[in-house]
């Protein structure tokens, strides 16, 4: 994940360092310069002699197209291989340019390689959703087809949706599974909202870049009187350099793509991923990753590139269903109930991390491995914690037998009324925002309201103070201060039936 982020916010400082739309505005700002000049001026005959000049060049070659002549065909052969639009302008060629930038390549190659995993399949949705099916290069140049790739705005996965967006076009996201990774969700996702914005703005380009800047910035646009695209991209501040951009840069990335060689992505240097058929097991409970690979006779690296949604090293506390490479649903199925036996039911705490905790002190206090907590989370050893970052971490079973004989040492709970908080959803009381079972035991996520207090959560939940504040990584109860807004988390005992009479 760190790896393909990085790869994308690498390609945007390169970006911002080269400044392609710069380049391609040099020629046009010449011609208004010598426009500028008096007819009879020496300085103004030199431009546009040189300008004449390099627009001769590419003309001279037969058939070629102007600017790019690696091409061995015109313009109009050119537009009838995609079912986008594509133009050959200063822009495009300056993004055909860019792509060839020593500091760009590089990270083109990866594209190029990671293409074939992923287009079929792309296409294939994007036709059943109605769509163009060259939209495939939007993924492209939104992440180079990288399913953990995090933006800077926080957009993730392979089409870059942000978290509101992807929400609303259905991709589920939790603690556990955030399914913007998930390429074929997130693709049928992207089909769907690309459909939206093309009914709102009528055309292709305007469609692409409402997808980065949001219909409203295109709208406002319309509004002050730009119709189409390339009027916008030459506005004066009605676009941002991002999005200005954007659009020409899907279109040179379709041309280089399709003429990888001509522009000079040898075969030789791009090694090629392929599809990976699959299908699917139930998962019937939370299991770590490495167990379910043993049941299917895989390796867990196999299931983490099936599943990029998952984001922690097990399945969720609920049933999931799971992608095993083809072949091996059988294995699995033969296999599950002897492993899962084995392993034992895993049982987790949700720790928010506070200011000051360091993975060592978290292992210690919850008396498991420390490499455990890294591999539940996929943490790097030495890596430090920023407040707020949630974890999972696998209780043991002497964790957990140890949790069951302080719950049942605990004293009842109070009646209800002697608490300054009584259940349900008042405004000042903490609301339950997620709940699920583990080990036996009701596991809720509390966000806390102003006025609440440890305490107060304890005695609603009917749990010890010491045990929330261990859940939770709190040290020292009465110095901790709550805020409203933080979420704590409860594993609450079960509920004595109400006896009779």
């Amino acid at each position: 994940m760190q790896s393909q982020s990085r790869e994308l916010e690498e390609l945007r400082a390169a970006e911002e360092q080269s400044r392609p739309l710069d380049a391609a505005g040099a020629d046009e700002r010449a011609a208004r310069a010598a426009a500028r000049l008096g007819h009879g001026s020496p300085l103004r005959q030199q431009l546009e002699e040189a300008l004449a000049t390099d627009l001769g060049t590419a003309a001279e070659e037969a058939g070629r197209i102007p600017g790019l002549p690696e091409i061995d065909h015109d313009l109009r052969r050119l537009q009838a291989e995609y079912d986008i639009p594509i133009e050959v302008n200063d822009a495009v060629v300056a993004y055909v340019r860019f792509f060839q930038n020593p500091k760009v390549r590089k990270h083109f190659v990866k594209w190029l390689a990671r293409a074939p995993r992923y287009m079929d399949a792309f296409r294939a949705i994007l036709r059943e959703e109605g769509l163009p099916e060259d939209t495939v290069y939007l993924a492209m140049i939104e992440s180079g087809f990288a399913n953990l790739a995090t933006s800077r705005a926080r957009a993730v996965g392979p089409w870059q949706f942000i978290a509101g967006t992807g929400r609303r076009m259905g991709l589920k996201q939790d603690f556990w599974v955030d399914e913007r990774r998930d390429p074929e969700k997130a693709a049928r996702a992207a089909a769907r909202y690309l459909k939206e914005l093309k009914a709102q703005l009528g055309d292709w380009r305007l469609a692409w870049a409402g997808y980065n800047a949001g219909a409203g910035k295109i709208l406002r646009a319309e509004r002050r009187g730009y119709s189409d695209f390339w009027s916008m991209a030459k506005g004066r501040r009605v676009l941002k350099p991002e999005t200005r951009g954007y659009v020409p840069k899907l279109m040179a990335a379709a041309i280089v793509t399709r003429h990888a060689e001509a522009f000079g992505f040898s075969r030789d240097e791009i090694q090629p991923e392929r599809w990976t058929p699959y299908e699917r097991v139930t998962v019937p409970r939370a299991t770590l990753l490495s167990q379910v690979a043993k049941a299917a006779e895989v390796t867990e690296r196999q299931l983490l590139d099936l599943n990029p949604e998952l984001r922690r090293s097990c399945t969720p506390p609920r049933p999931f269903a799971l992608k095993v490479p083809l072949g091996q649903g059988p294995v699995f199925a033969r296999n599950w109930e002897r492993v899962s036996e084995e392993a034992g039911q895993l049982a987790f705490a949700h720790h928010r991390v506070q200011r000051g905790d360091t993975l060592v002190a978290i292992a210690r206090n919850y008396k498991v491995p420390l490499a455990a907590v890294q591999h539940m989370n996929g943490l790097r050893p030495g890596r430090r914690l920023r407040p707020g970052t949630e974890l999972v971490i696998p209780l043991s079973p002497a964790a957990r037998r140890e949790a069951a004989l302080a719950l049942a040492a605990e004293p009842p709970p109070r009646p209800a009324h002697h608490s300054r908080h009584r259940a349900g959803p008042a405004p000042k009381a903490a609301r339950v925002i997620a709940a699920a079972a583990t080990a036996g035991r009701s596991r809720a996520t509390v966000r806390v309201a102003s006025g609440d207090s440890l305490w107060a959560i304890a005695q609603r939940f009917g749990v010890a103070v010491e045990e929330l504040c261990r859940w939770n990584g709190i040290r020292n109860a009465r110095r901790h201060r709550l805020m409203p807004g933080d979420e704590l988390v409860v594993y609450a005992p079960p509920r004595a039936p109400a006896s009779p009479g």
